[in-house]
């Protein structure tokens, strides 16, 4: 079993996707968010912020893997404050994914990337949840498809 620790906030894309993750039986999942969310039943779920290195690292314990979940405007911040978390309990590999696009903050990118370089661990910075599931080497399980319209009725 892999113990997987994400952290930051989840908007309804990111839930969607822990609830993915959630039913697959080989990950045992751990949330820490800044909100309380709804997780669907086997997720332990912690609320605190990304900035709370002491909550960070509690949640970390026992961790085999931290995605972090990270918005490019606080990119460094949180970086540097999941990378000191992860060093204090020895956690094996960081994953960070940038929760937005935005391309106008190179020198947060920049200084992310060399903050996880210089880490001493395994640590990579990715963009958006698909690589994330590449990393992982788990196949997202199918959502549930509900049809935007009756063809029926709209049929001949």
């Amino acid at each position: 079993m892999k113990r997987i620790l994400i952290a930051g906030p989840l908007d309804a894309t990111s839930q969607a996707f822990v609830r993915q993750l959630s039913k697959n039986t080989v990950l045992d999942l751990t949330v820490y968010t800044p909100s309380e969310v709804t997780l669907s039943a086997g997720i332990t779920g912690f609320t605190g912020e990304a900035l709370d290195e002491g909550g960070l690292s509690a949640a970390m314990l026992d961790q085999d893997l931290v995605v972090a979940l990270a918005p490019t405007i606080h990119l460094t911040e949180i970086v540097q404050t999941v990378i000191t978390a992860a060093q204090a309990v020895a956690v094996p590999r960081v994953l960070v994914s940038r929760t937005d696009d935005i391309e106008d903050l190179p020198g947060e990118l920049r200084a992310a990337q060399r903050t996880l370089m210089t880490a001493g661990m395994e640590a990579d910075l990715l963009e958006g949840l698909g690589s994330v599931s590449a990393m992982l080497g788990v196949t997202p399980v199918p959502a549930e498809v509900v049809p935007l319209l009756d063809e029926q009725r709209f049929a001949g």
